[in-house]
């Protein structure tokens, strides 16, 4: 059935349909490029990048959204610029500390660490997202991290780390650790501070044997002393010549105790730093001579042929005669002292990677391989029954390595045990 009127409707609602379509397409293309933009400006904005441009052509409200955006950004900036200055300053501080610094989580999960730590560990493996028992392989570090993160105090332990697992020497550290507390109060885990004291420990063993040195060198003497006063006290009719025998006695002794303070003294300056070298030009072979000539008119010099080799062709050196000579004389006393008869030394010299290298070569006893290295240290004594009946006092070789040592040198001892020593000097050649 028709109704009338019907194809009028229809042609309106045509109409309707074609203007809201129309609308429609009008709103696309309106919308589209600036939409289209800003979603650009916020996909950078989520990938930490800085927009060339915030400004949008388009409708208001996507003007504004815009400025939002820009806003937005400015913060973001802000605080990515406060993020990095406090990077920094942490990295700076981290990176400049000598003691390793640790940090870790409540579940003890290591988060950071500086380059110390790694070094003082020697770790091969990142200790990142390790626990601290996997990256340090230490039990008794982790300890200290539980207890500290438990107790939510302060933790102070003073402990020595083998690292045997990790293939390091025996080493002592100075731990700290500090639980570090959320806005909650709640712990959230703990910063640990490894404060490297091997040095420290290893001087305290050192001061303590030259404290028992010291006192054991001092003992023998004096009691020698009060014996042979007590001898003359309790007998004072005694024969000259048992008198003569113990004052002849006591003054060796005497001399001994005199040699053994003064050899601390000239030790502790040259420690110390206190005495100056003062530099003048010589020629080896004319010092070699008198050398020889000054210890030949030693009371105490003993039996022993002297040789040198020494090129025509060696420059002038700059030494501390007065010290080099000190250096020679307790290097010939050594000679003497571990030598039988009968005793040869030969004094070279020679140019050696533009220094000057003096080698002291004697027909001795020897040396052990495993007190080489050692001869050089204060009060050791390779036979000390032998030093101690000869009047040595056990510093002469530490005086040479210190005086070496103040010319910018260095010393070291060559030894077949049985066939002979030889203590080789090399110094700076200071040419004329």
């Amino acid at each position: 059935m028709d109704f009338p009127g019907t194809p009028l409707i229809l042609f309106l609602l045509f109409l309707e349909v074609i203007q809201i379509v129309g609308f429609l397409l009008f709103l696309r293309m309106r919308y589209r490029r600036p939409l289209g933009q800003l979603s650009r400006v916020a996909g950078q904005l989520a990938a930490g990048q800085r927009p060339k441009s915030y400004y949008i052509d388009g409708p208001p409200q996507v003007e504004q959204v815009a400025r939002s955006l820009e806003t937005l950004g400015a913060e973001m900036e802000k605080v990515q610029r406060k993020q990095r200055e406090e990077d920094f300053n942490l990295n700076a501080l981290l990176a400049n500390m000598v003691e390793g610094v640790m940090v870790v989580d409540q579940k003890h999960v290591v988060r950071l660490v500086n380059d110390e730590l790694i070094n003082l560990f020697e770790l091969r493996q990142s200790p990142l997202g390790r626990t601290v028992l996997e990256a340090l392989r230490e039990a008794r570090v982790e300890m200290l991290v539980r207890d500290t993160i438990a107790r939510g105090e302060p933790r102070q332990q003073e402990v020595m780390l083998e690292s045997t697992a990790l293939g390091l020497p025996q080493r002592h550290f100075d731990i700290s650790a500090v639980p570090i507390r959320t806005k909650t109060d709640d712990v959230g885990g703990a910063v640990v501070v490894f404060h490297d004291i091997t040095r420290i420990k290893q001087l305290e063993v050192v001061r303590q044997d030259f404290v028992a040195n010291v006192s054991h060198e001092l003992r023998t003497p004096l009691a020698i002393f009060r014996g042979y006063l007590e001898t003359l006290a309790d007998n004072p009719t005694l024969p000259p010549e048992e008198s003569a025998r113990i004052l002849d006695t006591m003054k060796r002794h005497s001399d001994r105790l005199n040699a053994l303070v003064e050899d601390l003294l000239i030790l502790t300056r040259l420690e110390s730093r206190q005495m100056d070298v003062e530099f003048s030009a010589i020629r080896v072979d004319a010092f070699f001579r008198q050398l020889v000539r000054d210890w030949q008119n030693r009371s105490n010099s003993g039996a022993v042929e002297i040789k040198t080799d020494v090129p025509e062709d060696l420059p002038a050196w700059e030494v501390d005669v007065m010290r080099l000579e000190q250096v020679m004389f307790n290097l010939l006393e050594n000679c003497v002292s571990y030598s039988n008869p009968p005793r040869r030394v030969l004094l070279s010299a020679s140019v050696y990677e533009r220094q000057m290298e003096v080698r002291v070569a004697d027909n001795g006893i020897g040396i052990p391989p495993a007190d080489l290295p050692h001869v050089f240290e204060r009060f050791y004594r390779v036979d000390k029954g032998r030093s101690r009946t000869s009047g040595g006092t056990g510093l002469g070789l530490s005086i040479v390595k210190h005086i070496v040592q103040s010319h910018g040198g260095t010393v070291h001892a060559e030894s077949v045990e049985g066939t002979g020593t030889t203590v080789v000097l090399r110094l700076p050649l200071r040419q004329v």
